[in-house]
């Protein structure tokens, strides 16, 4: 009987790990939207903390107030009109959040980012934000990493509607390639040489944890 009173115990332990193992990972890939945003505009570490921040609260504070829709019920169109209206609504939240905390032209990019669907980091904006920049260096890149964020092929899921045809995306990622490889020319030359050593190294660290999200994100998919 113990021995059975045991088993049932851990069996439920498991259950119990998993299911909050799921929950870590569901919010480990909602954050990264604001997380994006620090990288598109090139954020400090006080400004990106105040991002994250504000973006957590208002994402809850809306959740609380519209609850959760039945999602399998909804049409691809209906889903669509659902989300966007849930971006813009965040988006004009944040905004109101972060008036004081971002200029006007990062405001209106940060909505851009919210708007376009993008889930998954770049590496070289992620491993750029973190080198330390100059005043002039920082004013100087923000614009350059704000047109390539502009080029980024959003994502798509089951509750996105249809998703880019395959010539489509193919299409939109041979452009995103030949923009980012134009915006790697020109933040080189403007970094040091100790800057662009810093930023090789950032990039490689932080695409070796981008693929692990996204190997992560396959398998949660995949249950």
């Amino acid at each position: 009987m113990k021995h059975v009173m045991r088993s049932m115990l851990l069996g439920m332990l498991g259950l119990l790990i998993a299911a909050n193992t799921t929950m870590a990972q569901q919010r480990s890939f909602r954050s990264q939207t604001a997380l994006i945003i620090c990288d598109v505009l090139l954020l400090n570490q006080e400004k990106s903390e105040k991002v994250i921040a504000a973006y957590d609260e208002v994402r809850q504070a809306l959740r609380d107030q519209g609850g959760r829709p039945d999602f399998q019920s909804m049409s691809d169109d209906e889903r669509v009109k659902y989300f966007e209206k849930r971006q813009k609504d965040t988006a004009d939240a944040l905004k109101k959040e972060l008036k004081d905390t971002l200029s006007e032209k990062e405001l209106e990019a940060m909505e851009t980012v919210m708007m376009q669907r993008i889930y998954t980091p770049v590496a070289e904006l992620r491993g750029l934000r973190q080198v330390e920049l100059k005043e002039d260096q920082c004013s100087e890149i923000q614009p350059l990493a704000i047109a390539l964020s502009k080029k980024i092929v959003p994502g798509g899921s089951r509750f996105m509607g249809q998703p880019m045809d395959e010539a489509e995306r193919e299409k939109a990622e041979k452009a995103f390639a030949e923009a980012k490889k134009d915006f790697i020319a020109k933040v080189t030359a403007i970094l040091s040489e100790e800057q662009n050593a810093s930023w090789k190294e950032n990039t490689s660290a932080a695409q070796k944890e981008i693929d692990e999200m996204m190997e992560r994100r396959r398998n949660f998919q995949r249950q």
